[in-house]
């Protein structure tokens, strides 16, 4: 029997020995049609050969789909006799394009598979729409799977930053209608991942004692949904870095962070950001002597780097736009594709080395840590108030506030810094008086600008 010949849809391999080879293959007709058909047992020339089939045959090919075919894909494995001969027939398809085999990408040419140049795949990136499918796929669950409190703190901060339009009354509905994030009365998949009280994303965090990652000091899983997962990675590496003292805002005292704040903020929330949450998803956070790395489960694109959005300005490629979206207006990400640019310039000015990898199906970022401030660790980068008198006086300290969160409110401040409200203003007067901060927009709704 013979099944003809190969094309750009369909691809026959003798035995599953060749099954790594088969991911290209996939990848290569999920980029060029978007779906294909795939054989084990049948020859190059379409001859049915045969392949031996054991109990596990068809979980060893589901296992390699899953582990090399990124985005996701849910294949139809069969097994199938033909002409008497056994063989096991994949079915696929998918319309997030592009896809990946093992990270590198491909594109089919009548029966043969290429490998993606770098200028292909960033034209095909560029003219594909990677979150439209997923993201707005409708989940099973309606408001009552909501966490009201993360939604309403996002709320207060978009208003706050002026970047959403405030309510007659808070509406959770009409809110998450308006963001793009329910329709039909239930979640769609990026509403699930930001605001979900079923905990559906992970975090892992470690501190290690040493640089070989045997043993910690702490460690920790979390699971919550995506809003509230960022405050708590951003907030677990301030409190694990080393602080050291400089001089800030006149001849005050203050604590300086060994890696710049900011651009911590900046790669937490790229991690959630991009992250590929179609598969087993887990944000991992590992702190050891001499690094702080950041991983994530969302592979960088081949051919491109970090280094190369930060210095080139090529057009941002959110794997997650609905997400990205929600993020932008409660001024967790800035303008898209600005992310990797303050990154750099932070590290560069304040002599932090960086690097990047894809590794394990994700992608890391790595800052490596000031060995000299060892040993001056800080728990919290709020001091203690029995401290706070003989560091900072109080404009230097509603001035590092403002910098770390430019939205806080007076009375806010003056929660944080158990000081009067009316202190807290004339702080602010001063600051403002020396062109340190001003205001933008009104003072219900506007925010501090660090000038």
């Amino acid at each position: 029997m013979n099944l003809g010949i190969e094309s750009e849809t369909l691809e026959f391999k003798k035995t599953t020995a060749e099954l790594d080879k088969a991911m290209d293959n996939i990848s290569s007709m999920l980029n060029k049609h978007g779906h294909g058909t795939l054989y084990f047992g049948v020859s190059p020339n379409g001859d049915v050969s045969g392949q031996q089939i054991s109990a596990s045959s068809l979980n060893d090919v589901a296992k390699k789909i899953k582990t090399a075919i990124k985005p996701m894909i849910y294949p139809e494995i069969i097994s199938e006799v033909l002409d008497g001969k056994s063989v096991i027939r994949v079915d696929f398809s998918g319309k997030e394009k592009p896809y990946s085999s093992f990270g590198r990408y491909y594109k089919r040419v009548f029966d043969r598979t290429e490998e993606m140049t770098p200028d292909e795949l960033k034209r095909m990136m560029n003219e594909t729409d990677k979150s439209s499918y997923w993201e707005n796929n409708l989940t099973e669950y309606g408001l009552e799977a909501v966490d009201i409190k993360a939604l309403e703190e996002f709320y207060n901060r978009a208003i706050s930053c002026g970047r959403l339009e405030e309510m007659a009354a808070f509406n959770a509905e009409n809110l998450l209608i308006g963001l793009g994030l329910y329709d039909q009365g239930k979640l769609n998949n990026a509403g699930y991942y930001l605001f979900s009280n079923k905990k559906p994303a992970v975090l892992k965090l470690a501190v290690y004692v040493t640089d070989e990652r045997i043993s910690f000091s702490d460690i920790d899983r979390i699971e919550d949904n995506v809003f509230n997962l960022i405050r708590k990675g951003f907030s677990y590496i301030k409190e694990h870095i080393n602080w050291s003292v400089g001089y800030g805002y006149g001849t005050s005292r203050v604590e300086v962070p060994e890696i710049p704040i900011e651009a911590i903020r900046e790669i937490v929330v790229n991690s959630f950001a991009h992250a590929d949450y179609r598969g087993i998803s887990e944000n991992e956070i590992d702190i050891t002597p001499t690094r702080v790395e950041i991983y994530n489960p969302g592979e960088f694109p081949e051919g491109l780097s970090p280094e190369m959005f930060a210095k080139q300005r090529i057009r941002s490629m959110p794997r997650n736009k609905v997400i990205l979206n929600t993020l932008y207006k409660s001024k967790d990400v800035e303008i898209f594709g600005s992310g990797f640019r303050k990154v750099y310039s932070l590290c560069d000015s304040n002599n932090v080395k960086v690097e990047s990898a894809s590794e394990n199906g994700g992608f890391s970022f790595t800052f490596y840590r000031d060995t000299k401030t060892q040993g001056h660790v800080t728990k919290n980068v709020t001091i203690k108030k029995t401290d706070r008198d003989q560091v900072f006086d109080t404009p230097t300290e509603v001035y590092m506030l403002l910098k770390e969160d430019p939205v806080q409110t007076r009375e806010v401040l003056a929660n944080q810094t158990g000081k009067a409200v009316r202190t807290i203003q004339r702080a602010l007067d001063k600051l403002s008086d020396e062109n340190k901060i001003r205001r933008i927009g009104s003072n219900k709704t506007g925010y501090w600008e660090i000038l």
